[in-house]
């Protein structure tokens, strides 16, 4: 069953048909950890959960003879994800386009480090003070981030659907590219490492 959460666009960019897949599940994951630019490896469940997605991305390739072009962040536990997928769709991993303009938030001076430990610094209050437009120092800020995604989806062209494998902030703020949010209600979006959306005609859907 696809639930859709619609949000109408006006005279907004048409893009491809995209379906937005997060990595799997990763040891930095489960200990909470700024990942950012840095990497850990898939875990077990990662593994599992980026094969689950693979078979869901099949059923819904074929179901609707689609040939989607696999787009994928080239951090690790992406391009490993994306590995695992393309194997369940039929695609070649050589035909897999690791694209950086879709690597992650680069977390600068929290990379690897549990979020417990930073929470009461300043740099982090400041940070959630204002969100969308603080640098985190040697990082990002989401306006950085947006900026470039903007980017990439500019460049899609001619191009009908593509499967994108990147992650939780980075697929934040395709979505909210994509159906025209406001930075705000981007910020608050979600996608644990098992859930695929489905974004097509400025509306997003959760595959099942």
């Amino acid at each position: 069953m696809l639930w859709k959460f619609l949000q109408k666009r006006d005279n907004v960019k048409k893009y491809p048909n995209i379906l937005l897949v997060r990595h799997g599940e990763t040891e930095w994951n489960l200990e909470v950890r700024f990942q950012g630019y840095l990497d850990s490896p898939l875990t077990s469940k990662g593994r599992l959960q980026a094969k689950e997605n693979g078979i869901k991305l099949k059923k819904y390739i074929e179901k609707n003879s689609i040939n989607p072009i696999i787009f994928s962040s080239p951090l690790g536990r992406a391009k490993n994800t994306a590995y695992i997928i393309s194997n369940e769709v039929g695609v070649r991993k050589e035909d897999i386009i690791f694209d950086n303009r879709i690597i992650e938030f680069n977390y600068g001076i929290f990379e690897g480090k549990r979020k417990r430990d930073v929470l009461n610094t300043k740099e982090f209050k400041d940070r959630e003070a204002n969100k969308w437009h603080y640098v985190v120092k040697n990082g990002d800020s989401y306006e950085i981030v947006h900026n470039r995604i903007l980017k990439f989806l500019d460049s899609l062209n001619s191009i009908d659907w593509i499967i994108i494998v990147a992650h939780e902030m980075v697929n934040r703020i395709i979505r909210g590219i994509y159906c025209n949010f406001s930075n705000s209600k981007t910020l608050t979006l979600k996608q644990p490492n098992s859930q695929i959306f489905i974004l097509q005609n400025g509306e997003y859907s959760i595959l099942n």
